[in-house]
């Protein structure tokens, strides 16, 4: 099937002299776009664009064109099926360059325009409003095929930019300007199936920061996403990148918002003390007698010498032959001092909002399960292992931090001290567990006394006679007098530093995007 050319339209293309400058060829074209022959506006553009290679404007202002040629140019259409097959076209074949470059990706367009300010007055429909006030800027506008011009409009600004000038004649004339080029512009009745017609459509990968975890970059990615209503944003959690496709107009802000989120958190290096100090104080004075003596009989052959009465207490006459035998008296004055001091300096660096744990201390293993039954017996009888749970012993500590505003940084501390207790019940040893949870804030550099733990014991003990050890005054040469002292203190002080600056302190970037119906597009 082929398409056949009225002869009107022959005849047209015979008038197009080959040997005239490009330049003249597309001022004929530009004089026939203004009158609305545009079948004969497009084919001057091609044939200047034939003529002069080097010129893409011809080009791309034929491609402009060719939508509103072929819509006028449909009634002079008839198809024919006796027609000769088209001659193939030679073309160039490809290098190795180009089809290197066709792969690359490129950036959205973006319209150049002149530097400085202008002072624009225009005054007619929207079609000559938008080329006048583009004009000033040396940009070229074309127009859309279903494209209905606005009447009687007024356009005037003074000592205007570029972008100034493009935002106020796009809401005067309610259009929107497409980049063909770097100096030509679609211009397009502003609806939204306009929009999503000719609007430029972009996709941008970003890769992720390093300290910035992948479940944060995905949250982040679902806000943004919810917030500009991009069509795909997704995150690669294995090549770490995040990808935004959508119109221009949306993607844009959406990425400048995207990284100004996915700054890396403030790091906070925490430095943890601990100090323990234990004091021991004992006194021991006085006299110690014989607690215990034999009832012994002295009494020999020849009768009671004094040789056998030596350190007796005589019990009746001389006659007697039972005694009781005393030993020697001691005497005590003994003391004992101890003074121990332990300090544990620990430094532990985390992220803003992450929970870092601290342990000081040993794992003891606690026997939950036994096996405590009958092993005797015929055969051989199965025992199974005991299990064991191990518990932290010493110091567990807890700190999540977070950065506010002039360096300060607040804290919630969960602090856990655990010992021995020497007791224990059914075999399993008793744990004493001191636990305490608080919040603080502190500037940076500055320390605090998180928790504190002190312990005294005072013990007096007194051995000697019954009775007489008891007696006022005298009671001292009868007794031994022990007095012990032990005293324990547990400090732990914390005290922040910032490593990274605060995300609140950089500066974020302020982006013009337009209202909701009406996304600014980037030119």
């Amino acid at each position: 099937m082929e398409l056949r050319v009225s002869t009107a339209l022959l005849a047209l293309c015979l008038t197009v002299s080959a040997q005239d400058p490009p330049e003249f060829i597309a001022g004929d074209a530009r004089k026939a776009e203004k009158a609305g022959d545009f079948v004969r506006a497009y084919l001057l553009y091609a044939e200047a664009a034939a003529q002069g290679p080097k010129n893409l404007r011809y080009w791309l202002r034929s491609q402009a064109l060719q939508s509103r040629a072929l819509t006028a140019l449909g009634p002079h259409l008839s198809v024919g099926t006796d027609a000769r097959p088209a001659a193939p076209v030679e073309t160039d074949p490809l290098t190795p360059e180009d089809i290197t470059e066709s792969r690359q990706l490129q950036p959205p367009l973006r319209l150049q325009g002149q530097p400085g300010v202008r002072d624009i007055n225009a005054k007619g429909d929207s079609k000559l409003v938008l080329e006048q006030a583009m004009k000033g800027f040396g940009i070229e506008v074309v127009f859309d095929a279903e494209y209905q011009p606005v009447a009687n409009i007024k356009f005037q600004l003074e000592r205007a930019t570029f972008a100034e000038t493009v935002a106020a004649v796009q809401a005067s004339t309610s259009s929107f300007l497409v980049p063909i080029s770097e100096r030509m512009a679609l211009a397009a009745r502003d609806t939204q199936p306009k929009r999503q017609q000719l609007e430029h459509t972009m996709a941008i990968s970003i890769p992720l920061p390093e300290p910035v975890s992948v479940q944060d970059a995905q949250e982040l990615a679902r806000s943004v996403q919810q917030m500009f209503e991009i069509q795909k944003f997704g995150v690669d959690s294995q090549r770490r990148i995040a990808v935004v496709r959508d119109r221009a107009s949306k993607v844009i802000p959406a990425v400048a918002l995207y990284q100004d989120l996915l700054r890396p958190k403030s790091e906070v290096m925490i430095e943890v003390d601990f100090l323990e100090v234990n004091r021991s104080k004992s006194r021991e004075i006085g006299l110690q007698w014989q607690r215990s003596a034999t009832l012994s009989y002295f009494a020999g052959p020849k009768g009671v010498t004094f040789q056998n009465l030596a350190n007796v207490v005589r019990m009746g006459k001389l006659t007697s032959v039972l005694g009781i035998a005393i030993s020697g008296i001691e005497a005590l004055a003994t003391m004992s001092d101890r003074d121990g001091r332990t300090l544990y300096n620990a430094s532990m660096r985390t992220s803003e909002g992450t929970a870092v744990n601290f342990h000081l201390g040993d794992k003891y293993p606690v026997m939950t399960a036994g096996y405590f039954g009958n092993t005797t017996g015929t055969g051989q009888v199965y025992t199974p292992p005991p299990t064991f749970n191990f518990e932290d012993l010493g110091v567990v500590l807890k700190i999540t931090p977070r950065v506010l505003e002039d360096n300060v940084v607040a804290m919630e501390v969960e602090a856990e001290y655990k010992v021995l207790t020497g007791e224990a019940l059914n075999g399993i040893p008793v744990i004493a567990s001191r636990k305490v949870t608080s919040a603080v804030r502190l500037q940076q550099g500055e320390a605090a006394i998180v928790a504190g733990l002190m312990r005294s014991n005072e013990a007096r003990t007194l051995t000697g006679i019954a009775g007489l050890a008891n007696i006022p005054a005298l009671g001292a040469l009868f007794r031994q007098d022990l007095k012990s002292e032990d005293n324990t203190e547990a400090l732990l002080v914390i005290r922040p530093r910032l490593l990274r600056t605060p995300a609140h302190k950089y500066e974020t970037r302020t982006l013009y995007t337009g209202t909701e119906t009406k996304p600014h597009i980037p030119l």
